[in-house]
């Protein structure tokens, strides 16, 4: 491309120079032709031969349509002698005309140099002006394509966001459809299965109407207000700490050993009703918990013990509408110990209450017990203690808790145990206990017969024979704030 404009350039070049050239020429015979006055011409001509000038006159032939043509009848030469000169006037003559020749050829190269070089000039600055404009307009249009450009980026940007919004318009618009299906397909399935639920409810309460029916164990008010069910199809399996072993039965049964274990059967039937109710609530929070209980059996019970049973059974103790751990023991020292202080965890229906009878009439209340030093001290050595000499300090209360039951106690100053530890170790009755020392022998003197956590079982069957209880009073004595119910 650069060559062809190159070749362009210099064509236009030599055009120019042709142009004004031709100009120049056209204004030398204009001045020629009408810068003569009139229509005649003298002509001056050197004759050679005569050594003589010699003027002419020429007439234009203005007629006709050749009006410009010269007539060469008209012209008419005057001759007019001069003297004859030397060679050397010749020669010189020649030198002269030589000379004018010379410059005026020089005068034509020098005039076509100036008009060269301002055609050149004139050119050039034509080049130049046609350049700036050129790039002027170039970069005109490239910033017009860059505006344009950006408005279609624009342009297209909109388009684009408002086609993406349509389209999440449409695509939300028809999630929204589906969910609305949805829902509404759930809600028919929801329908469906409650209205299935409600068939198999009303199928299994029918059922289970015409299993009670038929082993005569429909729910009837008794004489003390409360209601109760058949618990002989429910099963359990407790381990008897009578024989060691496990034990499994079905409700009714089992229920009745364990009552029968527990208490004797001579006892008032309000205390049997009472340790009914309170043996079933504890199977039923131990297998909530997932607990094994442990607790008496006896097989062999009487028709007493079976009567006791019949009549509260499916009865549990509830505390805020759940079944209660409702731990007993054999009697207490005056008052029941707080759970808190005997095991952990915090029931608040297992807090410390005042047991009228166990004082008076626990056979178990202020029972002795003694043991040789060297049993002591034997005992004493597994725990890891090397005792002094000072018997009376191997075994000493330190702290009490609800009267009689002792917290804690120091082993010689050197160890501290508990008091249901200490009880455990030497086979106490209960950790409501004193110890003395004299003459090669300690003695422990226990009141109540257990943990005393709970209902006592000496104090349901005084509370019922000597005070007039009722199972449903004994156990709201012992448990505070419970309900009984099914």
């Amino acid at each position: 491309m650069k060559k062809f404009k190159s070749f362009f350039g210099k064509i236009r070049n030599k055009n120019i120079v042709f142009i004004i050239g031709f100009l120049l020429c056209l204004g030398v015979i204009f001045l020629i032709a009408f810068g003569i006055n009139g229509s005649k011409i003298e002509v001056v001509q050197p004759d050679e031969a005569s050594r003589t000038t010699s003027r002419t006159t020429v007439e234009w032939n203005t007629t006709g349509p050749e009006q410009y043509e010269i007539d060469l009848d008209s012209i008419a030469f005057k001759t007019t002698a001069k003297a004859p000169k030397t060679s050397k006037l010749n020669k010189k003559s020649k030198t002269s005309s030589t000379k004018k020749s010379k410059a005026t050829s020089k005068k034509t190269n020098k005039a076509k140099k100036t008009t060269q070089k301002s055609a050149s000039k004139k050119t050039n600055k034509a080049k130049k002006t046609t350049q700036k404009s050129a790039s002027k307009k170039t970069n005109k249009a490239k910033k017009t394509t860059v505006t344009t450009a950006k408005k279609i980026k624009k342009s297209t940007r909109k388009k684009a966001v408002t086609t993406t919004s349509k389209k999440i318009k449409t695509t939300q618009a028809t999630t929204k459809k589906k969910t609305t299906t949805t829902k509404k397909k759930t809600s028919t399935t929801k329908k469906k299965t409650s209205t299935t639920t409600a068939k198999k409810k009303k199928t299994a309460t029918t059922t289970k109407a015409t299993k009670i029916k038929a082993i005569k164990a429909v729910t009837a008010k008794k004489s003390d207000g409360y209601k109760t069910r058949d618990i002989s199809k429910e099963t359990y399996t407790i381990k008897n700490v009578i024989t060691g072993k496990k034990l499994k039965s079905n409700g009714f049964d089992i229920l009745c050993q364990i009552v029968n274990g527990e208490m004797d059967s001579s006892w008032n039937e309000e205390a049997l009703k009472a340790q009914a109710v309170a043996a079933y609530t504890y199977l039923r929070y131990c297998r909530v918990n997932g607990i094994t209980p442990e607790l008496g059996a006896k097989s062999g019970y009487n028709s007493k013990i079976e009567k006791a049973v019949k009549s509260v059974q499916g009865l549990v103790c509830t505390y805020n509408g759940s079944v209660i751990s409702a731990v007993f023991c054999a009697s207490t020292a005056g008052c029941t110990a707080d759970c808190a202080n005997v095991w952990e965890g915090n029931y608040p229906y297992l807090k410390s209450v005042y047991s009228k009878y166990d004082e008076a009439y626990d056979p178990n209340y202020g029972i002795t017990k003694t043991m040789s030093k060297k049993d002591v001290k034997k005992i004493l050595k597994k725990q890891g203690v090397t005792l002094s000499t000072k018997k009376k300090n191997w075994i000493k209360a330190i702290s009490h808790f609800n009267g009689k039951y002792v917290g804690y106690v120091s082993i010689d100053g050197k160890l501290t145990l508990t008091g249901d530890k200490v009880r455990s170790l030497f086979g106490l009755r209960s950790s409501a206990f004193t110890v003395s020392y004299s003459d090669g022998y300690f003695t422990f003197t226990t009141y109540g017969y257990g943990h005393g956590v709970g209902m006592s079982q000496w104090g349901a069957q005084f509370y019922a024979s000597k005070g007039g209880y009722k199972f449903d009073q004994i156990l709201k004595r012992y448990y505070s704030g419970i309900k009984i119910s099914l």
